[in-house]
Formats: C-alpha cells, sequence, structure tokens
C-alpha cells in the first residue's frame, strides 16, 4: 500500500477516534463565560536575566514553507539557523550562541536527542517532529544547571503535547510556494486513568534548489497511566519516513546546466562521500538522486510523586536507517550507486532524577548512562564503470563497511542544591561528575586503506556550576552564572581520528572541550505592560574540536588550542494600545581562535567560520483571542566569513521581512474554522545561510485549521 494512502488512513482514524469523544462533551462551551481578553506574547521570558525563554504554541502553528520546527527559532535571541537549503531535516543547523549542534544539548520531553551524526546524518534531525506536535519549546542559554551535561551553549527542550482532560482535536491543511504542502492531524484526550495524543502529517515540496524536493511523513503517539500510590508510567514513539533529493551542481560550467533552476553548489546530505570517486565527479550525478531516511524514536518513563518531591526514570532508543542512491546526469533512468546506512542502531539512553524539598532548599540528585555507535553500511548496486581507480583501494565505496556498534559511552552523576536564602535571593550550586569511554574500533569497522593505530579514549571531569538570581527591586532581577563545561567527541569525531592518528597529521591526541563559563545579566519588568533585559557572557574553550577535508588524506578531526566566544543580548517589549505589540532583541557576539593548525596563519582574522558579529529581530504583533492576530518579523544577520581551501571568503549581510496572519472564521458548538498564512522573505532579498546554497525569495502559504 503505497505510503500516502497509509498516511491518509491514519489521519481518518484519528478524526473517527476523535469524533465520539467530542460529542459526549455535551455542551460545555454554552456554560463557559468569555474569558478576559489576556495578552500572550510569542515569545514568554521566564527567567531574562539569565538568558531563559519559551517559544509558545501559537509559534509553532504558524505555517511555513519549510514545515520545520527550526522556524520558531529564528526570532530568538542568540539563535542563528544555517543550512543548504529550507527543507529536509538533515540540512538544517541551528547555533546557540555561536555553538553548533554537538555543543548543545537538544530535548524531547526532558530527554537528550542528539544523534549519532554517523555517515553525514548530522546530530540532529529536525523533521523528527513535527510542530502541530510540539506544545511550546524552552530554550536554556549558556551555562544551564548541572542536570544538563555534554554542552556548552545551553539546551533546547521540545515539549511535546500531552493528553487532556477534554477531547482536543486538530486538522489544518496548507498549501503555497514551490509547490509546498502540507496536511497534519492531532487528536488528545484522557479518560480516567489512560491518556493518549496522536499524530500524523505529511509535507512535500518541489524545493529551491535544482533535485532538492522532499517527501515526508511523521507519525507520533504517546501513551499515559496514572498508577496507585501517586504513581504515573507513559511509553511514546516518533517515526519519520521520507526521502530528500540531494541538490544538483547547477552552475553555468556544468555541461547539464539548467538555467530555469538557481545556481548552487552540488550536495551529498550523507556520507562518506563518493563525488571524489566518480569518474566526472560532481558532473556525474544529476536529478532524482536522493536519500531515503527513517528514523524510529521510542521513549519510556517512570515517576512517583512524593509530597514535597518526585523520582523519575526515563529511558530512550533510537534506530535510523537511510538509503541513497544516485543517477547519471546524462540519463535519469541510469543508476550508478546506491547504499544502504545504519546510523542509528539501537543506541539507548537511560536517566533518573530525584528532587525533594527541605525548608529553604530544593534537592536534586541524579544522573545518566548512554551507550551508541554506528551499524553497518552495504553497497546494493554500483556501476563501476563510473567510478575512478580509487575504489580499488577505497573499499567503503564498493562494498561498505561493518561499523562500530557500542563503540562510546557516557555517565554522568549529579547533586544540586537551590537555596531560598532571603526572598529576594535564591542561589543555585551543583556539581556534575561525567565519564566518558570510546573503545578501540575494529578494522572491518571501515572500509580506508589507511593503518590505523589501536587506541582506547578514556577521559572524565568535574563540573561546578553557580547561579544566583538577586532582585533588589519591584520587578528588577540581578543573574550571575558561573561554571565549568565539558563536551565529548561524537561518534564521527573519534572514527576521523581514529582513522587518521596513523598519519600523525595535525596532532596525534583527541582532547575533549573545556569550557569555562561567565554570565550576567538584569531584567526589568513593569507590571505586564513591558520588559527589558539585558545580558553579557564570556565563554573560554580549551581544546576546541574541529575539522576540515584534506585532499588525498580525507576528513581530520583535530583540536584548537583556545576559542574565546563573548557577546551580548538585548531584549524589550512593550504592550501597546489597540492589541499591539512591540518586541525586539539584539545579539553582538564575538569568537577568536588561537592555535589553529589548518589556519595557522589566521587569515580567517582568528574568527569561527560563518560567525556573525550582529544579528537583530524586530517584531511587531497584532492579536485579538478567539478573533485575529497577525504579526510583522524583521530579521538581520551580519557579514560572516569561511574558508575554502585555506582561501577566505566572505558572505553578505541579509534582511528578511516575514508576516503571518490567523482569522477565525466561525466559532460554533462543533468546532472552529480558522484561515492560515504566513509570507516569508517580502523583501524579494538575494541571500545565503551557507556558501554555495542561495534561499528563496518571496514565498507564501496559506490553508484552513479545523479544531473540535
Amino acid at each position: 500500500m503505497p505510503k500516502k494512502i497509509q498516511l491518509l488512513l491514519i489521519l481518518i482514524s484519528v478524526l473517527c477516534l476523535a469524533a465520539p469523544l467530542k460529542a459526549a462533551e455535551k455542551q460545555e462551551k454554552k456554560n463557559t463565560s468569555q474569558l478576559e481578553d489576556v495578552w500572550v506574547q510569542a515569545t514568554s521570558v521566564t527567567d531574562d536575566a539569565l538568558g531563559d525563554s519559551i517559544v509558545h504554541q501559537e509559534v509553532m502553528e504558524r505555517p511555513s514553507i519549510s514545515g520545520s520546527i527550526v522556524e520558531s527559532l529564528k526570532g530568538q535571541a542568540g539563535i542563528q539557523v544555517l543550512g543548504t537549503s529550507l527543507f529536509g531535516g538533515n540540512e538544517a543547523e541551528v547555533r546557540l550562541r555561536g555553538f553548533n549542534q554537538t555543543r548543545f544539548r537538544v530535548l524531547v520531553d526532558g530527554m537528550p536527542i542528539q544523534r549519532d551524526g554517523s555517515y553525514g546524518n548530522g546530530p540532529v534531525d529536525w523533521s523528527t517532529f513535527s510542530p502541530d506536535w510540539v506544545e511550546n519549546i524552552e530554550i536554556m542559554r549558556g551555562a544551564v544547571p548541572v542536570k544538563f551535561g555534554n554542552t556548552l551553549g545551553g539546551v533546547i527542550n521540545i515539549i511535546t503535547k500531552k493528553p487532556t482532560e477534554k477531547p482536543d482535536t486538530r486538522v489544518q491543511a496548507v498549501y503555497g510556494s514551490l509547490d509546498t504542502w502540507k496536511v497534519n492531524a492531532l487528536h488528545r484526550c484522557k479518560m480516567g486513568p489512560v491518556g493518549w495524543s496522536l499524530s500524523a502529517s505529511h509535507y512535500e515540496t518541489d524545493g529551491y534548489l535544482r533535485n532538492n524536493y522532499v517527501d515526508r511523513n511523521n507519525l507520533s503517539g504517546r501513551l499515559s497511566f496514572d498508577l496507585p500510590w501517586q504513581m504515573e508510567a507513559g511509553l511514546g514513539i516518533y517515526f519519520s519516513d521520507g526521502k530528500t533529493g540531494m541538490p544538483v551542481y547547477n552552475r553555468p560550467d556544468s555541461p547539464y546546466y539548467d538555467s530555469g533552476k538557481p545556481d548552487a553548489d552540488e550536495k551529498e546530505l550523507v556520507g562518506p562521500g563518493i563525488s571524489s570517486r566518480l569518474l566526472r565527479g560532481v558532473y556525474a550525478w544529476g536529478d532524482d538522486s536522493e536519500v531515503k531516511d527513517t528514523n524510529t524514536l521510542y521513549t519510556a518513563y517512570l515517576k512517583k510523586n512524593f509530597k514535597a518531591g518526585s523520582f523519575s526514570v526515563k529511558g530512550m532508543l533510537w534506530n535510523q536507517k537511510t538509503t541513497d542512491t544516485y543517477y547519471n546526469s546524462q540519463s535519469s533512468s541510469q543508476k550508478l550507486y546506491e547504499r544502504d546506512s545504519t546510523p542509528e542502531d539501537n543506541n539507548w539512553l537511560l536517566m533518573a532524577d530525584f528532587d525533594y524539598t527541605l525548608g529553604n532548599h530544593t534537592l536534586a540528585f541524579g544522573g545518566e548512562t548512554r551507550t551508541y555507535g554506528w551499524g553497518e553500511q552495504k553497497v546494493s548496486y554500483i556501476d563501476r564503470s563510473q567510478f575512478n581507480g580509487s575504489i580499488n583501494f577505497f573499499k567503503f565505496v564498493s562494498d561498505g563497511f561493518l561499523g562500530q556498534e557500542d563503540c562510546l559511552q557516557y555517565h554522568a552523576v549529579y547533586a544540586q542544591d537551590t537555596w531560598q536564602a532571603m526572598d529576594n535571593l535564591e542561589i543555585e550550586l551543583g556539581l556534575r561528575g561525567e565519564w566518558f569511554e570510546a573503545k578501540e574500533i575494529d578494522p572491518a569497522a571501515f572500509g580506508f586503506p589507511n593503518s590505523a593505530r589501536a587506541a582506547t579514549l578514556s577521559e572524565s571531569g568535574v563540573d561546578p556550576r553557580l547561579a544566583i538570581r538577586f532582585t533588589p527591586w519591584k520587578e528588577g532581577v540581578i543573574g550571575l552564572r558561573v561554571g565549568i563545561a565539558h563536551r565529548y567527541p561524537n561518534s564521527p569525531e573519534y572514527f576521523w581520528w581514529y582513522l587518521n592518528r596513523g598519519s600523525g597529521f595535525f596532532n596525534t591526541s583527541l582532547e575533549p572541550e573545556k569550557a569555562t563559563q561567565y554570565e550576567l545579566g538584569i531584567e526589568q519588568r513593569f507590571g505586564n505592560k513591558a520588559v527589558l533585559a539585558a545580558r553579557a557572557y564570556y565563554y573560554q574553550v580549551d581544546n576546541y574540536l574541529s575539522s576540515t577535508s584534506v585532499p588525498g588524506t580525507g576528513t581530520v578531526v583535530y583540536n584548537i588550542d583556545k576559542v574565546d566566544i563573548k557577546g551580548a543580548e538585548f531584549e524589550a517589549g512593550v504592550k501597546l494600545p489597540w492589541h499591539l505589540h512591540l518586541w525586539g532583541n539584539l545579539t553582538l557576539q564575538d569568537a577568536e581562535k588561537e592555535g589553529d593548525p589548518w589556519d595557522s596563519a589566521s587569515q580567517s582574522e582568528a574568527q569561527l567560520p560563518n560567525f556573525p558579529e550582529v544579528m537583530a529581530n524586530l517584531g511587531l504583533d497584532y492579536r485579538r483571542p478567539e478573533k485575529f492576530s497577525a504579526g510583522l518579523i524583521l530579521h538581520f544577520t551580519g557579514e560572516r566569513e569561511y574558508l575554502t581551501n585555506k582561501t577566505l571568503h566572505e558572505l553578505g549581510s541579509y534582511v528578511m521581512l516575514n508576516a503571518h496572519a490567523t482569522y477565525r472564521l466561525a466559532d460554533t458548538e462543533y468546532g472552529k474554522w480558522e484561515l492560515v498564512a504566513n509570507a516569508a522573505n517580502i523583501l524579494d532579498q538575494d541571500y545565503e545561510l551557507e556558501a554555495g546554497y542561495p534561499m528563496p525569495g518571496f514565498t507564501v502559504i496559506g490553508g484552513v485549521r479545523f479544531i473540535f
């Protein structure tokens, strides 16, 4: 049965399940008084002095051409979004205060979901979670509490929708530019001790770049159970399945140039790359070349509530399969190459947390253990006539390799005391211990001819954190955070270092990153009318892990002696008459590096690549609850530098103007009908998030939402 038909049946099942439950509600709405017109900001600040904020559900519900939750993060202070296109989960990269996705934690309901990142799949697939499944997103910047480890930049916690006492069913369908459309359905309810949430969605687009289409399905479900003795348990499953076209080299010097598509470079979305092994290089593969990707994430939890605290255990199991297929640029019906990979193969995580309030102290203890590695890669088809002689030496091209399951292990324990020393003074003191191990790699785990020297890696660290929140005057807060944090190598970093260790290229040791962090912030509120905040931070990172591609050698992973990241964030919001709200934020940041063996001449002026010194967002929102809401958002990103083969380049600054609107068509006892719309890049700016990959100009998308 075709997958689209399967998805349609699931959507129908969701609606059939919802209908009788909704009918059983009686007519409670008629007896409910109209709520006061309360302003709810799109982004609420929970602790602005220390950089904690929440992106609310109404932002998630705005349609977008990308169809991704990444869209909702773009207006946040200190966040930069990169990518070779607006589409596809592996192509999007989020940075938080200059740190990429390997250096901050991405959680779902408190559980880390970073993938192993093997085979070029990247550490986070943002497309795994459809926006309609998300309640809100918590952002914690910088030196976060010791409960969160293996992170330098902070935490982004995706909170999914939980069961509700009353049935809640939502269906939405939108269509827009680039032949983009999405349909999704959500149903959640709780009956007695059992609650459930179900979500299904389908998204597809022709894309903007040549051969960069996306066709993706998402299914999510969770069950929760209220148990005796104040206990609860739950199970969850998150499934995504889709295919993404790999951008084809499309410039005038190509014999297969398509002038109807934007000029852009090629992009292999998975790896290890094969283009350098093909007879005609990047000219060899063309339209219909794609990667199919299937992710399945299982979660489970058990929680016991006490009068003054709680204890919980959480677990996660992740599997992923990909198939990448390349077709001849001269004839899209001629297959060149196909391989199957298992980047995630039963990688698992187990966590435990305990908190208890004793007088003015809230005590917290816990820990986690994680085992991960990469699975096998098989070549199911190869046209050897299209490859050069290197495939006789690089067996990974012609035969694949076995992978290395259970290669890396990470363990941690923590203890924290949050002390309400005075009514206006809170002190948070914590300590986290971490242990990291990487095993010796079996030579069969990779199909390279390099002679790898056997090695293991064993590291540990103790990370103290301190946070102070002081309220010296009415509605004013001063916050201070200091701490030490470590970040340990992921599988791709360990793999490439291990592989090239025998060559002695750059350095032969691999050290974990160590960051010493300092943060100071101040926040002032003026009732519910306005808020002002300013924050400054300074991070010194020793042994910063970096990588580069070296001709004749491949990817090389090495340590930069020191990277200093410093910055300031300014945020403001004010409630205006006529249901208007004006808000904005400004990020100023700078990075300096010392001891970079690849950029020894400091051509990039000691800067990190693609690191804008200025980012700003300005928004004006109009909101009448239960009637109409709309907004304008202006994004600015400053100039950025990057190196290619030791040649310095610069990406120009750009300005984006976006708009959104939601209009309530009808509100009856049977449900609510809403029109939704979004317009992006209204000024039709030419810009690139990453060099070589232009982004779309003006785009629009709109549709209808039904809530009952």
